[in-house]
């Protein structure tokens, strides 16, 4: 028996131009580019909720997504307080300017493309965090990412000491002229066209380094590396013997 006051979409995908009158949402709720403008005070979707190129300005204050929730290219410049997403959170090329405190994001955010220039103390995003093309210039302290971190093509010019990206970390063609103390990056690492003079001591980067047309000139003798390392465009020609790659050294 269906409760009182839930939709439930059989087909799993239901484009409509106008929000149901209920509550609880069963299922993935697609308006994007539809003429929506407002939702109700209090909704709940238990899917996807899908709002991409619509007029909308502004959520609910109790909103709650049990999958993914894509704001891109909409006209939202806040989000509300204590905000759920269990999936991905999209806001590229939304007019987003800042993240509340208490935000939970259970998969990837996307933030590229957009006007953000600073993120809340304490954030976690499980998945991955884009902000490339943005205009941020410093990440907060306890900053925690599961995933990947983009900050290509950022203003980005100072990472905390000590981060700890369990994914890939992506910097490439930005300001940032070095690489924080402590340092640990999961996979990846991208510092193609940087500033970059020197690596930090004990860098451990689980899979490849690329550093090309970077201006780093000597590698660390404790650098490991879990991948490839490229060196293409660097003034390095020589790698320290103490250094390990376990995979190919490209000059």
């Amino acid at each position: 028996m269906k409760k009182k006051g839930v939709i439930e979409l059989a087909d799993g995908e239901f484009p409509v131009n106008k929000i149901p009158i209920g509550k609880i949402i069963k299922g993935n709720l697609d308006l994007r580019h539809s003429k929506i403008t407002k939702l109700p005070k209090t909704l709940s979707v238990d899917g996807n909720l899908d709002l991409s190129g619509t007029d909308i300005s502004k959520l609910p204050k109790r909103l709650s997504v049990s999958g993914n929730l894509d704001l891109s290219e909409t006209f939202i410049e806040v989000l509300p307080n204590k905000l759920r997403v269990d999936g991905d959170l999209r806001l590229c090329g939304s007019r987003i300017r800042t993240l509340p405190k208490r935000i939970s994001i259970g998969g990837d955010l996307d933030l590229r493309a957009t006007k953000i220039t600073r993120l809340p103390d304490g954030l976690v995003v499980v998945g991955d965090l884009y902000l490339s093309g943005t205009l941020i210039e410093s990440i907060p302290s306890g900053l925690k990412v599961g995933g990947d971190l983009y900050l290509g093509n950022t203003e980005i010019k100072k990472l905390p000491d000590n981060l700890s990206v369990t994914g890939g970390l992506d910097l490439s063609a930005t300001p940032i002229t070095e690489l924080p103390k402590g340092l640990r990056v999961g996979a990846w690492l991208n510092l193609v066209g940087t500033s970059i003079k020197s690596l930090p001591k004990g860098l451990h980067v689980g899979d490849w380094l690329d550093l090309r047309v970077a201006e780093v000139k000597k590698l660390p003798k404790d650098l490991r590396v879990g991948g490839d390392l490229y060196l293409a465009g660097t003034r390095i020609k020589k790698v320290p013997g103490s250094v390990q790659v376990g995979g190919a050294i490209e000059f």
